[in-house]
């Protein structure tokens, strides 16, 4: 509307002004200066100022799930930019996303929490919005509603996560390959120590009791394995 009343006021002046021949006229004319004056002040102060706007901000919430096609190691992936000190981060929401979903990179701070006992995103984002439809209905053609100030994401992720970069990420699937026959072969040795051990601490162990070491102890091996080889490629 306050386009319209900006350019009603400037074709309303000019032809008063124009053929202005009376006094009135020509107050008339003053008048609609005025008003157009103070709508483009208006339009000024929406478009720089933010006039009839406020802040906003939106909370949604997102469960995380491993951003590594390898599901036996729970991964949070960054893509550095520049000198490094702003990061990308990559990231999955469900087992079915065929690619981790990249983060923005304008007005964007990225925050990672690794103590935390769920894996969740946080994403809060702030934007101008019309005061009140007052100002939606002067300003429904001049102001950008809803438009981004600022986005945070906050990673919250438990201990055992893994932080890694893309690069470093590509270097940590090469070792796996690399290893793959030598860590299938010292996981059945562990394996096997395990159980001979816990027999000898029990030999009436039952299938089942058996069984279940079993399962922890290929879990355990395969975290001590990836965890050096982790600490090769960080």
């Amino acid at each position: 509307m306050i386009f319209i009343v900006t350019i009603i006021s400037v074709l309303v002046f000019a032809l008063t002004n124009i053929f202005a021949k009376k006094t009135w006229q020509t107050a008339l004319s003053m008048i609609f200066a005025v008003v157009f004056l103070l709508s483009l002040g208006f339009i000024t102060a929406n478009d720089h100022y933010h006039y009839g706007m406020k802040q906003l901000t939106e909370t949604t919430t997102q469960t995380l799930t491993t951003a590594a096609d390898n599901k036996d190691i729970d991964l949070l992936l960054y893509k550095p930019l520049g000198n490094g000190t702003e990061k990308v981060y990559l990231y999955k929401t469900n087992d079915s996303q065929d690619k981790p979903k990249p983060t923005g990179t304008d007005h964007v701070k990225n925050i990672v929490k690794n103590t935390q006992k769920n894996a969740q995103l946080q994403i809060d984002k702030t934007y101008w919005v019309y005061k009140n439809d007052t100002a939606k209905f002067w300003f429904s053609l001049s102001s950008k509603d809803h438009q981004l100030i600022k986005e945070k994401n906050t990673f919250s992720i438990p201990k055992n996560w893994v932080v890694l970069s893309t690069e470093q990420a590509e270097k940590l699937t090469k070792l796996v390959q690399e290893n793959k026959t030598a860590m299938e072969t010292d996981a059945k040795s562990f394996v096997q120590a395990k159980v001979k051990r816990a027999m000898l601490q029990q030999p009436t162990m039952n299938q089942a009791t058996q069984q279940k070491i079993i399962q922890q102890a290929t879990v355990e091996y395969q975290q001590q394995a990836l965890a050096k080889l982790i600490a090769e490629v960080k």
